[in-house]
């Protein structure tokens, strides 16, 4: 714990349990945004989270194109980027929800994910920049994610994949249960770390080992 000279840099129990070099990584995600920043005000937590997802971005893998549009909803219409690869027909689609605690992120902070996964399944990836919190309240993220996946179904006829991260994997997996019965219902999801309820304190939450939260 903080503050006990047998444990100078805080990490309690998970000390032995991680890898040197994932420790440098939690520290480098730590240094860049800290876990006290969670008490600023949204717009400096968004404008700290930015400038981490850029230092941390890895660019495009080769052959990866990337595009961006709007999908139109009957209230808005939602920024989406497309992913495909230049020489190859992709065999199924992904609809990728980033995470972020439902207030952070958007097409640029995973932009780089996207285009490694589309890189490393061949498969054509949409990115959906849902609508955040507190500026739009539940469910205005997971109406957004339900009308992406709608419109993906109904303008592809790609098998299709969701998947999601943290906050993103929640989304996922509701909207996975939301059309099971859709005559185009996903045929799997990835979900990454999803926050789906429970023990927020517990290994496989902590906030320190999370990239992108």
């Amino acid at each position: 714990m903080a503050g006990d000279p047998t444990d100078p840099a805080g990490r309690g129990k998970y000390a032995a349990l991680l890898d040197p070099e994932l420790w440098d990584y939690v520290d480098k995600v730590n240094s860049w945004y800290p876990p006290e920043i969670v008490a600023a005000p949204i717009a400096e937590q968004r404008a700290v989270y930015d400038k981490m997802c850029v230092a941390f971005h890895q660019g495009h893998p080769e052959g990866v194109i990337a595009s961006d549009g709007l999908v139109a909803t009957a209230a808005h219409a939602i920024p989406a980027r497309r992913y495909r690869m230049a020489d190859k027909a992709a065999a199924a689609i992904v609809v990728y929800y980033h995470g972020g605690g439902f207030v952070l992120g958007d097409l640029d902070s995973h932009d780089d994910i996207c285009a490694e996964i589309c890189a490393g399944t061949g498969f054509e990836v949409v990115s959906a920049d849902y609508r955040l919190a507190p500026e739009h309240l539940h469910p205005a993220s997971f109406d957004d994610a339900l009308a992406m996946f709608e419109w993906v179904a109904a303008t592809s006829a790609l098998p299709i994949v969701l998947c999601g991260e943290s906050a993103g994997g929640n989304l996922a997996a509701a909207v996975a249960q939301a059309t099971r019965h859709h005559p185009r219902h996903a045929i799997g999801q990835v979900l990454i770390y999803p926050g789906l309820g429970g023990d927020v304190t517990g290994r496989l939450m902590s906030s320190t080992a999370r990239r992108r939260c």
